[in-house]
């Protein structure tokens, strides 16, 4: 049985599945132990990998990752100087297996069927059980993404924080595709899909992340609206009608007081409030000043050290962008190294089909994933949801639009 490579596959689906969940679970995201589990997991699939390939060969792009691999290990332990430093940071890890894994089931797929429904019955029960809490008690909203010890107890329920809640809005709009595909496809993934949209939705409504909540219209926006090949033009209308938004805000009144009322007592309502307050006075509220003096932070180093970064010296980049944060700390390479991997699966695709639909999912991944990491801090381990359940996302909308064959490039 070993030698057809069932077992094998099987094998794989499993630790795939488990690496997956670490990066979304609550309570797995927490516990060091759960983490070393993950490793492991990582070691058995490559493990399986070595003994199924007769000619194992990586590519100028897999190459580059793990020489950032390295960079990233190396400044923690310069930092730091312990071991055990560059085992919290297992994320990273995880972050280029799931790209080498990207890259070994990239004609093989379907070895994998069968994730995306655990994974979004996974999520669903989490977003409920997170929503629930977030009403019973609002203020710990800001704790849970803030990797407050405090909340540990909440996480350890399956109540989700940060890795929760970011890696669905990347995905929001890919998994609102892949719904619209499943409802003339297949009616039971279309209800299970349902369910999820509605969990979701309660989610982030409920917690109020402004972010969050931006970044999922917008690509909803994108994905319904804009059919283009670009991601360049797209993520030029992203940025209009963001722009669009924070202007009716400050100058329509009827349209700011709705917004207040529906977010009444969230964060989306105090961030409203310190935008008016910078237009009106010109001075900014406590919750945007510090993403303000955060991307400062980050600029002033890119300026300093734009080639090599400032990683070998004691300084700190802001904290609040992953990608100001990136390119400040590793230099050129390093947010050219970590681009090519957060963004190889939608500029894959889009390159590769020829197929409006497919185009404008792409996109859409993107231009959120572009808010996401622009405005924020995107940590290294909830990528793999990425790179692993977008490629799995995209593939059943493939097939089920039958575009196996109508690919516009040989694989």
């Amino acid at each position: 049985m070993l030698k057809n490579g069932f077992s094998y596959s099987l094998i794989q689906k499993f630790a795939v599945l488990y690496l997956v969940i670490w990066t979304i679970s609550p309570p797995l995201s927490v516990d060091l132990t759960y983490r070393l589990i993950a490793l492991a997991c990582a070691g058995i699939w490559f493990a399986v990998w070595f003994i199924r390939e007769n000619t194992i060969s990586f590519g100028a792009d897999q190459l580059i990752s793990l020489i950032f691999l390295v960079m990233v290990v190396g400044v923690v332990y310069l930092e730091t100087g312990s071991v055990s430093s560059i085992i919290k940071q297992i994320s990273t890890f995880m972050l280029i297996i799931c790209y080498l894994i990207n890259y070994f089931y990239r004609d093989r797929w379907d070895e994998l069927s069968g994730i995306v429904p655990i994974v979004l019955i996974l999520l669903s029960i989490w977003n409920f059980r997170t929503a629930n809490a977030l009403e019973l008690d609002p203020t710990i909203a800001r704790s849970l993404v803030r990797d407050d010890e405090a909340t540990y107890e909440y996480l350890r329920q399956g109540i989700g924080g940060y890795n929760l809640i970011y890696p669905q809005v990347c995905l929001s709009p890919l998994i609102l595709a892949w719904i619209f595909k499943a409802f003339s496809s297949n009616r039971l993934l279309f209800a299970l899909g349902v369910v999820y949209a509605v969990s979701y939705v309660s989610f982030i409504a409920t917690a109020g992340y402004s972010i969050a909540i931006v970044a999922t219209v917008v690509g909803a926006v994108i994905l319904l609206f804009y059919k283009g090949k670009s991601g360049i033009a797209a993520f030029l209308v992203a940025i209009g009608l963001f722009i669009t938004v924070m202007l009716m805000i400050l100058y329509v009144d009827s349209f700011r007081n709705f917004l207040l009322e529906f977010f009444d007592g969230t964060a989306v309502a105090k961030k409203i409030n310190d935008l008016v307050s910078v237009g009106e006075t010109g001075e900014s509220g406590e919750s945007i000043q510090v993403r303000i003096d955060a991307y400062s932070a980050s600029l002033k180093e890119l300026i300093r050290y734009p080639i090599i970064g400032s990683l070998w010296r004691p300084t700190a980049a802001g904290g609040h962008s992953s990608f100001l944060d990136t390119f400040a700390k590793y230099g050129l390479f390093g947010i050219f190294a970590f681009s090519k991997i957060v963004y190889s699966v939608p500029k894959y695709y889009n390159s590769r089909y020829d197929d409006k639909f497919i185009r404008s999912a792409s996109n859409a991944v993107l231009i959120t994933y572009l808010f996401v990491s622009v405005l924020d801090t995107v940590t290294y381990n909830f990528n793999c949801m990425l790179l692993i359940v977008a490629s799995l996302l995209f593939e059943d909308i493939i097939k089920w639009s039958d575009l196996k064959n109508e690919s516009v490039m040989d694989r």
